[in-house]
């Protein structure tokens, strides 16, 4: 009797062993089921981010570097020779025009009792800015001239008069003038001073400005 109670009661162990192993079995085909269908989703993200790269390179345009720019050159026209010759005759007469009003404001100072000498004229390019020097007994007058319109697009700036005293004090240097009462004279035939020009005479102690109409 005992060992039939024994048999009965071992019986049912496995059978409950045998459930549980069919249990566990279920769970972990549930387990791979869960895995399989996650690893679905996860390739369905992978394929779906590279589609998308993919149409983004598609998208892009071949050539995305910064095309280098380059500086046109100015192109000059050629003049013809007549219009040479016009230019040519232009700035002998703008020469002649500079030479005979030197000569009349030197004619000026030859009244006042001045020696004068035409260092403009007899120098040319050499002159260094000085056209006309003017002396009497312990005086010296140094002039640059300029014959321009009063309607003309140039005017004297305070650089060419900066450059004009430079050009005085670098003569008088050179020729040990140092005992002479100088004077310096910017003379001209029509107003035309800009005016940083004017500032530079009101602040200069050393350089005159003139108007000798002609």
């Amino acid at each position: 009797m005992f060992s039939t109670i024994k048999s009965l009661f071992n019986n049912k162990n496995r059978e409950l062993e045998l459930k549980e192993k069919e249990l566990q079995l279920k769970q972990r085909e549930l387990d791979l089921k869960e895995q399989e269908i996650n690893l679905k989703k996860d390739s369905s993200k992978t394929n779906t981010t590279e589609n998308l790269q993919e149409k983004e390179i598609k998208n892009k345009p071949e050539n995305t570097q910064t095309q280098p720019t380059y500086k046109t050159k100015k192109v000059f026209r050629e003049y013809t020779e007549e219009e040479k010759k016009e230019y040519a005759l232009k700035m002998k007469e703008k020469k002649e025009k500079g030479k005979e009003y030197e000569e009349f404001v030197a004619g000026y100072y030859k009244l006042d009792g001045y020696e004068v000498n035409l260092h403009g004229i007899k120098k040319g390019k050499k002159d260094k800015g000085i056209d006309i020097i003017c002396t009497k007994d312990e005086e010296l007058i140094l002039i640059q001239c300029k014959n321009w319109k009063e309607n003309s697009t140039y005017k004297i700036n305070h650089e060419k008069l900066k450059v004009f005293v430079g050009c005085c004090t670098e003569y008088v240097n050179e020729n040990k003038l140092f005992d002479k009462n100088i004077k310096l004279k910017f003379i001209t035939s029509n107003y035309i001073l800009d005016e940083s020009g004017k500032r530079f005479l009101q602040e200069s102690k050393t350089l005159q400005y003139e108007i000798l109409k002609y």
